[in-house]
């Protein structure tokens, strides 16, 4: 378990590194034991803050100078730890960062895949379905539209990452995106909106970016699960060997 912890870590944090990449303005740093990133104007969980490397001396002393660069950015400042992680989250605890959330790391092989298919169209997305994509996602994770519009137009200048949406009817109904790493393919953006769900679309189109991952060489794939993806997920052969926690102030306040 703890070689395939450190395997999907490693894949998580190039993928992320790669896509700050193609923001102006970003950072993705890393710092001894932590990683400060910030990406501005996405107030998005691990956009902006510290990810934990080691759970050492070095990376707790680090931290409030990573936060308050976030501060001082403009930005929410999130800290995301991992597994055994627990000087750094008293450290965070210190520092008022006292909401918690738990988001578990997942990875599949091609020998435990379980390909699924649905009745629909799955394939690259067009130029001209790039709004009604954005708006979907911001309707599937409760968000303005102008956070998903800006995150796709980084997203298309990176020539690993692969946006997939899935069609039904003529109409855009789920949506992915892959992340086609040295070793291994990232599932990122997995959004099927409310009236859509409970027909397999999700699952279909991270199948689909999970198969031409494979098919290229992947050895495994990876992604960060929400709640509402986790069995899904399971069904697919995705198996949990990290368990991440976020940790950030009261969201009560946010501004």
């Amino acid at each position: 378990m703890a070689a395939e912890q450190v395997e999907m870590h490693q894949a998580l944090e190039e993928a992320f590194g790669r896509i700050f990449s193609a923001f102006e303005g970003s950072r993705f740093e890393r710092r001894s034991d932590l990683v400060v990133i910030l990406l501005p104007g996405i107030p998005v969980p691990q956009f902006s803050g510290a990810w934990v490397c080691e759970d050492s001396e070095a990376a707790a002393a680090a931290l409030p100078e990573a936060l308050a660069e976030v501060d001082a950015a403009g930005e929410w400042p999130w800290v995301q730890t991992r597994l055994g992680h627990d000087r750094i989250r008293r450290a965070a605890f210190a520092l008022g960062l006292t909401h918690t959330e738990l988001v578990p790391g997942m990875v599949v092989r091609p020998d435990s895949f379980v390909e699924v298919r649905a009745d629909i169209d799955i394939g690259p997305i067009a130029q001209d379905e790039v709004d009604e994509t954005n708006r979907l996602l911001a309707a599937s994770f409760n968000a303005p539209i102008e956070l998903f519009s800006r995150f796709s137009e980084g997203v298309q200048r990176i020539p690993e990452a692969r946006w997939y949406v899935a069609r039904a009817k003529g109409r855009v109904v789920s949506t992915a995106v892959g992340f086609a790493g040295r070793e291994a393919t990232g599932i990122f953006n997995v959004a099927t909106p409310s009236r859509y769900r409970g027909r397999g679309y999700g699952a279909a189109v991270t199948s689909h970016a999970l198969r031409e991952g494979f098919d290229e060489g992947s050895r495994f794939g990876y992604l960060q699960s929400s709640t509402i993806g986790h069995g899904v997920y399971r069904r697919l052969g995705f198996c949990d060997v990290e368990e991440y926690t976020l940790l950030t102030r009261p969201l009560a306040h946010t501004p």
